[in-house]
């Protein structure tokens, strides 16, 4: 099958969203309405995944009262969709191991009865990025925009999550804003560090910013976009990169639920601490210091003991999985 990168498409050029419109109206003058009409027309209602809407979204939000949004895509070539000039299929997780796309848990997670609607919703929301990349960053602008205002009218600071299944490099993404140019993630960024607030009833501030799992090892640490490499497979060399460019780890343990991370990591020349990732979805609390997101592998429901067992031992095999011990 012949792939194309979405960030390929991307990066191919810098986006005009100050000038973007639908229907005559520009995107970034919209109200809640309007982009909700949009989204119809491309067979899904809600845009952006809330805490209501996500179970690690909503523990950020029950914990440390950061309400943590973000969008959902079909992850790497599902749904088959493609580019309208090499008719090429778009992969949005384009350094996605084996065995990163056999356990994505937040495409085949969740509720058996509501998966369908729900990866449907992820296959629309990716066919509006590869039909109209402009339309779709101009629309997730606008969306971030009036829930910067909500939030700052509320007292609550806000964060997002640019890719909950998807592996998209933001950093590169150039937009065009009149009369300046910058990243799409410095945009998002800016809107959600306006909603910083003290922190405990003093003087220190949460300076709120956005983060993402990824699989790009090569990527590098920034300021204001906090990035956590994950890491599913034996190469220590993509690892070490990782936190060579100042990112930390994310790691998946055959640890139960309930049962304590182990609290440190040995991967290549480093040792490092381990943070329970179980606990919230917010990266950047675990401060810019390498270290390990720790994460419990798991498992499906309907398995008995003996099936988990086999499927752990097949995940840490394939380097997916590391033992805790």
């Amino acid at each position: 099958m012949s792939k194309i990168d979405i960030n390929d498409i991307l990066q191919s050029q810098t986006w005009d969203l100050i000038s973007k419109t639908y229907g005559d109206t520009p995107v970034l003058e919209m109200n809640l309405r309007q982009l909700e009409q949009i989204c119809r027309a491309y067979g899904f209602t809600k845009f952006l995944t809330e805490s209501k809407g996500q179970a690690k979204l909503a523990k950020t939000e029950k914990k440390l009262g950061i309400l943590t949004v973000g969008v959902a895509l079909a992850p790497y070539t599902l749904g088959n969709l493609k580019h309208s000039t090499s008719l090429s299929t778009v992969d949005l997780c384009s350094n996605a191991t084996a065995s990163c796309k056999q356990s994505c848990v937040v495409y085949e997670g969740g509720n058996p009865a509501y998966i369908p609607a729900k990866q449907k919703a992820m296959v629309n929301r990716k066919a509006m990025l590869v039909d109209d990349p402009a339309l779709f960053l101009a629309v997730y602008l606008r969306y971030i925009m009036l829930k910067s205002e909500y939030c700052i009218r509320k007292g609550v600071a806000l964060s997002n999550r640019f890719n909950i299944a998807s592996d998209i490099i933001y950093e590169n993404v150039l937009c065009n804003m009149g009369n300046f140019t910058t990243s799409f993630s410095n945009l998002v960024s800016h809107y959600c560090i306006k909603t910083s607030m003290p922190f405990d009833n003093d003087d220190t501030l949460i300076r709120v910013i956005p983060y993402d799992y990824t699989k790009h090892y090569d990527r590098m640490s920034e300021m204001a976009y906090h990035k956590v490499y994950s890491v599913t497979d034996h190469d220590v060399s993509k690892a070490e990169t990782a936190l060579g460019n100042g990112l930390s780890l994310a790691v998946v343990f055959d640890t139960p639920r309930g049962k304590p991370l182990p609290t440190e990591y040995k991967v290549g020349k480093y040792t490092l601490p381990v943070y329970d990732g179980d606990e919230h979805d917010y990266l950047p609390i675990h401060g810019r210091e390498p270290h390990v997101v720790g994460l419990r592998f798991k498992h499906q429901a309907k398995h008995k003991k003996d099936k988990r067992m086999a499927v752990v031992a097949k995940h840490v095999l394939s380097g997916f999985v590391k033992i805790a011990s």
